[in-house]
């Protein structure tokens, strides 16, 4: 007989739950990293013109422009993405989550779909909990505060399992 290996996971999939797991997806994110130091250099720099060290207000003006739009690009993208999530079917419903050997099923009430292992690019364990890519930008969250410690152990073994597959 063969051991069940699934794991359930039963959360509300609210927007505080969707802004944390961006929030955690933007912060790992290297290129906004590197965006926000030259951002930083482009306000410096536009200071320094509007403060006399060149003529051309214009430059300054668009420096301090790029390098606020650089700086604050993170907190943008958070608001573009969680306004995005709340046209998601699901948002805002309580939703279940089993991790199987055959991928992820999400439902909620009569509605559901189901993710091939294959079709993930990677994960990340992040504080707020699991995030499992589709590709760069698409990914899929669980909760760590929604899993026991035997849940988490379990997902523990399935995102090894995906590493082993050589897709991270």
């Amino acid at each position: 007989m063969r051991e069940n290996r699934s794991v359930t996971i039963t959360y509300p999939l609210t927007e505080d739950l969707w802004r944390r797991f961006y929030e955690a997806h933007y912060a790992a994110d290297p290129a906004l990293k590197t965006r926000y130091f030259w951002g930083a250099l482009c306000i410096v720099i536009g200071a320094l013109g509007f403060g006399g060290l060149y003529e051309s207000r214009i430059v300054a003006g668009l420096l301090l422009l790029t390098g606020f739009y650089a700086v604050l690009s993170r907190q943008i993208f958070l608001v573009k993405s969680v306004a995005a999530a709340r046209r998601h079917p699901f948002f805002g419903k309580e939703i279940t989550v089993t991790l199987s050997d055959e991928g992820v099923a999400v439902r909620s009430g009569a509605s559901g779909y189901m993710q091939a292992w294959q079709n993930f690019a990677g994960w990340r364990r992040t504080k707020p909990g699991y995030i499992l890519y589709l590709d760069r930008n698409a990914f899929f969250f669980i909760p760590k505060s929604a899993c026991s410690p035997e849940d988490e152990k379990r997902i523990d073994l399935f995102m090894h399992r995906l590493e082993e597959r050589g897709r991270t």
